[in-house]
């Protein structure tokens, strides 16, 4: 999860050039498409991308399968697709957080609405939670949505942490909200939590970090390459670790801050101050 810059391209442009380009299949098809197509694209942006408020204009099956096999194999005047593609490959996925992405979501799914299918602010980087949330978009109770990673501010904040129990070897995890249901956007914070992050596999990634904490701390966090005098200076350099990680990954909510937010509760950071302070305990030997 991660609050992202939209994509600059300009997409009007883009459009009407993909009409007039004869050497396309969909030739001269879209001609007739490109003003309706060009206000959809304007209206979408000054709704900021909001799934209740996007206006979405009918266009017959014909044009939908000519736009989604421009989305599959985009032409030279969509090149700018198959640079989203390879850009994010390397990159925190804004829709789970996961460490990487390497393939495009549509937010608004191209098959409820086609009109959107090659449109580059409705085209979101993502790894496969793309295809784990399929074409979900809404939830059934008022507010609950997907948030969008172009438009939704809130992404940009601390939404939600790893927890831990039964402290030792093997914890039980789970994931927990870090906002309070007085929050604005709660709602579509909870349902894009529970109908994308939960489905991906941060449980696994937070059960792994974790191992290899109790392993060998320092392959987590190098300072603890040492034994941490007190539970204060405990909390400081795990505070440190994730401030950094932030900012390196350029959000708050990657998987990575995710374990180290878990790491922070104080019941877990008095936990592994304890271990550190175990009498005779060498230096970056196993925690439990």
């Amino acid at each position: 999860m991660n609050r992202v810059q939209p994509p600059p391209y300009d997409d009007a442009a883009a459009f009407a050039g993909l009409s007039n380009n004869a050497r396309v299949g969909s030739h001269p098809h879209l001609q007739p498409l490109v003003g309706t197509v060009q206000a959809s694209y304007a209206q979408y942006v000054a709704v900021n991308g909001a799934p209740t408020l996007v206006q979405n204009p009918a266009i017959s099956d014909a044009l939908a399968t000519f736009l989604k096999g421009h989305y599959a194999d985009p032409p030279a005047d969509l090149a700018h697709i198959t640079k989203m593609r390879e850009s994010s490959k390397h990159l925190v996925c804004p829709m789970c957080g996961s460490m990487h992405s390497g393939t495009l979501d549509h937010y608004l799914p191209k098959n409820g609405y086609p009109i959107f299918s090659v449109f580059s602010k409705n085209l979101i980087p993502a790894c496969n939670c793309n295809s784990r949330r399929g074409e979900i978009l809404f939830g059934p109770n008022p507010g609950e949505r997907v948030l969008h990673p172009y438009f939704d501010n809130c992404l940009g904040e601390r939404l939600v942490s790893a927890h831990f129990e039964d402290l030792g070897a093997v914890p039980k995890v789970s994931l927990v909200l870090l906002v309070s249901n007085a929050h604005a956007n709660y709602p579509a914070i909870k349902f894009h939590v529970d109908s994308i992050v939960k489905r991906s596999a941060v449980v696994g990634y937070v059960r792994d970090r974790w191992s290899k904490l109790i392993r060998r701390p320092s392959l987590i966090v190098r300072a603890f390459a040492k034994n941490i005098a007190t539970e204060a200076e405990v909390q400081a350099i795990l505070a440190g670790e994730r401030d950094c990680l932030d900012d390196l990954h350029g959000g708050k909510n990657n998987w990575d801050s995710i374990f180290l937010s878990g790491l922070l509760d104080p019941p877990v950071t008095a936990w592994i101050a304890g271990r550190f302070a175990v009498p005779g305990r060498v230096a970056d030997s196993a925690l439990a």
